[in-house]
């Protein structure tokens, strides 16, 4: 029973009857099923501590140096809409649960790089994103309105990104960011463009995904190549 319930986290019905009952594993569309299922849950819980690096990076340092305010202000907006769009679209929390935990995460960060520029602004902030929760999240919010706000993500996500690779690449470092957080969010996109194909079929959140993935590998790639110019220098410094 408890094999059973598990797997009904994972397979339709049929698929669970096919594998417990019947010991048949030959249907592809049950495989191919439980595969979106779980790599769904695993970038759930992988982005669940994903930006906890970035978190503790930023706390350590006291500093959110490198990092684009702009950038994170649209990356929030962008990861709010998400969620907001597919739950009320119904869609399985498997295919975009990841959206919770990251505009949570993400308004944390925002709102430390925020506050430690200016505390009242850091209020400010805060109380227009709850006021705007309200309004997205309200029953009487029309689809049509939510559908428009995800057409909108396709250009944020573009600009969120460009910001940030444009920064770094005019800091000629990377700042804060965290290579963990960065390399998690690469993996994460490439599997999100599957389970969209698989469970979505929403043509939209499949473009957005597949330019998240491409923007996520250049700043993946910019982690590798200023690290590779630094660490020489970082050794030849000389210790007061």
């Amino acid at each position: 029973m408890a094999l059973r319930n598990a797997l009904g986290w994972l397979l339709p019905p049929r698929c669970v009857d096919d594998y417990l009952i019947r010991m048949d594993f030959s249907d592809g569309a049950c495989f191919t099923a439980g595969l979106s299922k779980a790599l769904g849950y695993g970038v759930i819980a992988g982005s669940s501590l994903v930006k906890v690096p970035q978190v503790v990076k930023i706390l350590g340092s006291r500093s959110a140096a490198g990092l684009s305010i702009l950038s994170l202000l649209l990356e929030l907006l962008m990861y709010t809409t998400t969620f907001a769009y597919s739950l009320a679209n119904s869609y399985p929390f498997s295919s975009y649960g990841e959206a919770t935990f990251l505009a949570l995460q993400t308004f944390i960060i925002t709102w430390l790089a925020i506050t430690w520029k200016s505390q009242p602004l850091g209020v400010a902030f805060s109380a227009v994103y709850v006021a705007g929760l309200a309004v997205t999240f309200s029953p009487v919010m029309p689809l049509s309105v939510l559908y428009t706000m995800q057409t909108l993500n396709v250009p944020i996500m573009l600009v969120s990104k460009i910001l940030q690779i444009a920064a770094n690449w005019r800091n000629g470092s990377t700042g804060q960011l965290s290579a963990i957080t960065v390399c998690l969010f690469a993996l994460g996109s490439t599997a999100r463009i599957f389970t969209s194909l698989e469970e979505t079929g929403d043509n939209l959140i499949i473009l957005t995904f597949v330019l998240s993935t491409l923007c996520n590998y250049i700043l993946m790639g910019q982690l590798f190549y200023y690290w590779n110019l630094t660490a020489p220098l970082a050794k030849q410094t000389p210790k007061k």
